[in-house]
């Protein structure tokens, strides 16, 4: 095997998708403890604008790969074009976000290769042994894989969040043959429900946890998200409770986020709920109980009443915008 770290990178209707590009920080943090060379790949139809979004993205090259059968994604295309790009860049580490996607054909590629599959990653050591999250991101594991078999790795969302870029990859067409796949027929792409949230492209979210009081007083996390012009979140309890839709649910039983800003209001911080959010670039915790675990992981701690605190935090930036 050459001493290669592939990242392959999700596009979605037409563009790169930003766990791509935490990949591609991961890849090059690697690359400089293993002294391998970065070479991104990215699938689809048309990649005329993921292209160079991906090879700004840093690493040495850059392969595109276009073809019919690649549009609409189905796991048996993906995995033979991606077999065919294994085998002629022939690199020691594969690397990919952990999106549902990824998980849908990721583990047949790495079967396919007789790799190691390394799932749900938040670190790895400089002597190449990988931490993951198991048993509700209660405890971390340790994962070292055998010496001189391919690894497969993905990617946490969050855990490497997104820096700035240097430098720019070569972009460069690569040819794969699908004759031989027969794809499932897919009858068609159902865009989301009205009402759906999608809190991991978010860069500000407000959460509110049980200690927000009940179904009325949750009204308090959408005005400070207002305000703020951040999305809504919530942890397990409120959900449970139908004060909010369970597609604003934040934890290991919900979405996993990554913003520039996430504030939690009456958020305990039990496991579960951080398992989702300690990716975040800063945390703004309030909550009144001095000792809540969320003040743990917060950057920022308020200790009071979140409901004499909110108020006070949206008269303030309603004035700033003024």
């Amino acid at each position: 095997m050459n001493n290669k770290i592939l990242v392959v990178a999700e596009v979605r209707d037409g563009a790169l998708k930003g766990i791509s590009k935490e990949a591609m920080v991961f890849a090059a943090a690697a690359s400089n403890s293993l002294s391998a060379e970065v070479v991104s790949v990215a699938l689809g139809a048309d990649l005329s604008q993921v292209a160079p979004a991906l090879a700004a993205c840093g690493g040495r090259r850059s392969l595109q790969v276009e073809d019919p059968g690649l549009d609409p994604y189905t796991p048996e295309a993906y995995v033979e074009a991606l077999s065919q790009v294994i085998s002629k860049e022939d690199p020691a580490m594969v690397v990919i976000g952990h999106s549902y996607q990824a998980m849908d054909f990721f583990p047949r590629l790495a079967a396919a290769h007789g790799g190691a599959l390394v799932p749900d990653v938040t670190a790895m050591d400089a002597d190449g042994a990988f931490t993951r999250k198991v048993i509700n991101g209660k405890l971390d594991a340790r994962t070292v894989p055998a010496e001189g078999v391919r690894i497969f790795v993905s990617l946490q969302q969050g855990a490497f969040p997104v820096t700035e870029f240097s430098g720019e990859a070569q972009v460069e067409s690569c040819s794969v043959d699908l004759s031989g796949v027969t794809p499932r027929k897919v009858i068609e792409i159902a865009p989301a429900e009205v009402g759906e949230v999608d809190l991991a492209a978010a860069e500000k979210i407000v959460s509110g946890g049980r200690g927000v009081g009940d179904k009325d007083k949750f009204q308090i996390v959408f005005d400070l998200a207002e305000a703020m012009g951040a999305a809504v979140g919530a942890s397990r309890p409120p959900c449970d409770a139908e004060w909010v839709e369970h597609q604003r649910q934040i934890g290991s039983s919900g979405q996993v986020v990554a913003p520039k800003l996430y504030v939690a209001l009456g958020i305990s911080g039990a496991i579960q709920h951080l398992v989702g959010m300690r990716g975040s670039q800063c945390i703004v915790a309030i909550n009144k109980d001095p000792n809540a675990a969320i003040f743990q992981e917060a950057t920022y701690g308020i200790v009071g009443d979140l409901h004499e605190v909110v108020p006070e935090l949206i008269a303030a930036l309603n004035e700033a915008k003024e």
